[in-house]
């Protein structure tokens, strides 16, 4: 299978597992009405987590401005709040408008990293696509109870969140993948970091405040459960990423080993490694059994 065919299949299975979270939110969606400021500092924690342990150290890895995108997604998320309070008839629906336009951009960006990843070997775009899905629960979940909490029918709720935080993704991989050649490792990395500020912007300006309103001393335990969640999530897909990159350099393992510097690889949670290691030529050095170099 060519790496465009297996970017769609993983974007398939992120629409999938989206549309699977809904289907559960959708059946308790009495419950995430009632508990919804602590199902916001729950989803708080857990995205202020993903994007400062997964997704800016991967911008830094990969993107010479890094920071500078983090802090441009920070202007964006200001961007995108003063959008929806103009698009938004009131209040309410404007707060919930701005972190779901943010997710979906975010979801947007997975798809072009599932395009990046299988283009540059099978171990990596596994490595990215197993911890991409582990993540979307989180933004399917985060959508759905910001769009209850704006008033809409639990049943649009669940297809826009579907549109925001599925389809998105699936939608931009499907563009991107027969052009995956063409896109760089660090235009992803920089994405990335844009999609970090985004999401911290996203955390500290509407889930958090959101969150208080169901009481401090209930909400501080669901946002330190989320940063918990959100660790683990990461450590998981760093480990599996090393297993896969420990296994392939094993079947390449040769008594007399050709070390080569060449272009950038994915790095170690499934997003592309410093450009740094891109610069000057190609180099290749043999090395023998006692370790020595010509």
């Amino acid at each position: 299978m060519d790496s465009v065919a297996l970017t769609l299949v993983f974007a398939l299975l992120a629409a999938g597992v989206v549309l699977l979270t809904l289907a559960g939110m959708r059946f308790a969606a009495r419950y995430t009405r009632a508990h919804s400021p602590l199902l916001a500092a729950f989803s708080a924690g857990l995205l202020l987590t993903i994007a400062i342990l997964h997704l800016i150290p991967e911008s830094l890895a990969g993107s010479d401005i890094a920071l500078w995108m983090v802090a441009a997604g920070l202007g964006l998320g200001i961007v995108l709040r003063s959008l929806s309070a103009r698009i938004a008839p009131d209040r309410v629906k404007a707060a919930a408008m701005a972190p779901v336009f943010a997710i979906a951009l975010h979801a947007s960006f997975d798809g072009l990293t599932y395009t990046i990843a299988f283009a540059s070997d099978s171990f990596s775009g596994l490595a990215a696509g197993a911890g991409l899905l582990l993540h979307k629960p989180a933004d399917a979940a985060v959508c759905f109870i910001l769009l209850q909490r704006a008033g809409v029918s639990d049943g649009r709720a669940a297809f826009w969140s579907f549109v925001a935080a599925g389809a998105s993704t699936l939608v931009f991989a499907g563009i991107t993948a027969p052009f995956a050649g063409a896109l760089s490792p660090a235009l992803v990395a920089g994405l990335l970091g844009l999609a970090a500020g985004v999401l911290i912007h996203v955390s500290a300006a509407h889930l958090l405040v959101h969150a208080r309103t169901g009481g401090l001393r209930r909400a501080a335990p669901m946002v330190v459960l989320g940063i918990v969640a959100a660790t683990g999530l990461t450590a998981a897909h760093r480990a599996g990423h090393d297993h896969h990159h420990h296994a392939h350099d094993h079947d390449h393992a040769h008594d007399d080993a050709l070390v080569i510097s060449a272009a950038p690889h994915f790095g170690p949670v499934g997003g592309p490694a410093s450009s740094r290691n891109a610069s000057g030529p190609a180099s290749v050095h043999r090395v023998s059994q006692s370790g020595e170099q010509p």
